[in-house]
């Protein structure tokens, strides 16, 4: 696999970034953080945090924030079915995400409709052959299960359809789905205690703004720190509507919403097996003229970067936001918007990068499109020759070649040409370099239409690796009692 660095693009110098770091601590001692879980406020109580029992709210100290930070590890690797495929998550290194949880899906046929369970294997299956996906983390959302086992049912599709890195970070259920999903991973990874040093699964909580820890998503944080598992923690702020207008004042809060969090998660792990903690940014912002969120545009871009500037401060990986687009169908909007916002992210060294393949469209109602991916990977495949740079070696500053060739004639025969074009030029699998006339002579076939036969030959010609039968027996036997459990509750 391909190591990108990111971290060259920074927006904040480094006396602003003590001043949001000072300001958030600030915000944390004395404005405090409303967390609904009365399990971690018992355990914050103990730690040394300032609770108040009745409101729910919880007030925490520099010490106690910067205690909870040097406890946290600075890395992970987070495994998959096939070894090759491992990431190691750390430092300025990049990976790319699949989408964020939409219930609607645009498929091959064009038609907007419902997500499906189906949705989701076909969308593994296509993650699965795309070459710049790197891990599989939310994707869509069924409709056509019940939500109370739709966890169960999406862990099971996405491990059988591909033998990347690849789990369900749904977070919004609570102490059971976390149970189940560390349950149905420690069969993948080949028991508990193998999970627990080698994760397969990460748990995902993002706090409600402004400035609040729900009790479902904190339980689920708790199930996981106590596991030692890995944990994102991603603060989803709007600027001008649960946060600050101001970008600043949004990167304060965001600060506080995660690294109290990070407090939480601490509190409950145990010494010796402390979960490695991402953090989260998935900013948004409000459009003053129709009240939607909005994630394809310029300043949530400065605030991936900065946000990632904040994660190695504190010698944390940071998951980050690109690909995203408020286009609601495939067009030169929704072209422009993901690849901005990707390029900044990837520079601006987010580590795991949310959307960043298949991002959703017009995220805040939120669709996904099979060709959208297929472009979308192209777009990652350009991005990843940025972050490569130029290499500058013997072979590469050519003088010999150069001296060769001389005045007035060509490379296309060299042999340096022929050994190096594949590694210095990155071709891309749906763009069209043809001249006009060749084009026409081909079918004059656009972007999109490129893309959706891409899709179509993927979903039609790829088989993903088999999981291990055992393995599958198991996992539909863990799905089958989650469904009759569900069933006794009515």
């Amino acid at each position: 696999m391909m190591t990108r660095r990111g971290g060259y693009l920074k927006i904040l110098s480094k006396e602003e970034i003590y001043d949001i770091h000072m300001s958030t601590l600030d915000v944390l001692e004395h404005v405090g953080v409303l967390v609904e879980s009365e399990e971690a406020l018992k355990m914050l109580d103990e730690m040394g945090a300032v609770v108040d029992f009745r409101s729910k709210k919880a007030h925490f100290g520099p010490d106690l924030v910067k205690e909870a930070l040097r406890k946290t590890p600075s890395g992970f690797t987070l495994h998959a079915r096939n070894p090759k495929f491992n990431l190691r998550i750390e430092s300025d290194r990049v990976y790319f995400l699949d989408g964020g949880l939409p219930t609607n899906v645009i498929d091959i046929e064009g038609n907007r409709r419902p997500a499906t369970l189906k949705d989701v294997v076909d969308f593994t299956r296509l993650y699965d052959c795309l070459e710049y996906v790197d891990l599989m983390a939310l994707g869509l959302f069924p409709t056509d299960i019940p939500e109370s086992v739709h966890h169960a049912h999406v862990y099971l599709a996405r491990v059988e359809n591909t033998d990347k890195a690849a789990f369900y970070g749904y977070y919004a259920r609570g102490r059971v789905v976390a149970q189940d999903l560390i349950k149905m991973a420690s069969v993948v990874a080949g028991g508990f205690d193998e999970l627990r040093k080698n994760p397969v699964i990460m748990g995902w909580e993002n706090p409600i703004s402004p400035l609040s820890h729900g009790r479902a998503q904190t339980e689920m944080v708790l199930e996981f720190a106590k596991s030692g598992l890995p944990i994102h923690i991603g603060s989803a702020i709007q600027s001008g509507a649960t946060g600050p207008i101001s970008l600043a004042g949004v990167l304060v809060q965001q600060n506080a919403e995660v690294l109290s969090g990070i407090v939480i998660a601490q509190s409950a792990a145990e010494p010796g097996k402390r979960p490695p903690i991402v953090y989260g940014a998935v900013p948004a912002l409000a459009d003053m003229r129709y009240g939607t969120m909005v994630y394809g545009a310029a300043e949530p871009a400065l605030m991936n970067v900065a946000s990632a500037q904040l994660a190695r401060y504190y010698g944390l990986v940071c998951r980050g936001n690109g690909g995203t687009s408020e286009s609601k169908i495939v067009d030169a909007q929704a072209g422009y918007e993901s690849a901005i916002t990707l390029l900044a992210a990837a520079l601006g060294g987010a580590n795991l990068i949310m959307n960043a393949v298949g991002g959703a469209l017009e995220p805040g109602v939120g669709a996904m499109s099979f060709e959208k991916a297929v472009l979308d990977n192209d777009v990652a495949g350009m991005v990843s020759r940025i972050l490569e740079g130029i290499t500058v070696t013997d072979e590469t500053l050519a003088v010999d070649v150069i001296s060769r060739v001389g005045s007035g004639g060509h490379y296309l025969a060299q042999k340096h040409t022929l050994e190096l074009f594949k590694r210095e030029h990155f071709v891309p699998k749906i763009g069209d370099r043809k001249d006009s006339r060749s084009w026409a002579k081909a079918g004059a076939k656009d972007v999109r239409e490129a893309a959706r036969e891409r899709a179509e030959r993927i979903l039609k010609e790829h088989r993903p690796e088999p999981l291990d039968r055992t393995v599958r027996e198991e996992l539909i036997k863990i799905v089958k009692d989650v469904e009759k459990r569900e069933l006794k509750k009515g």
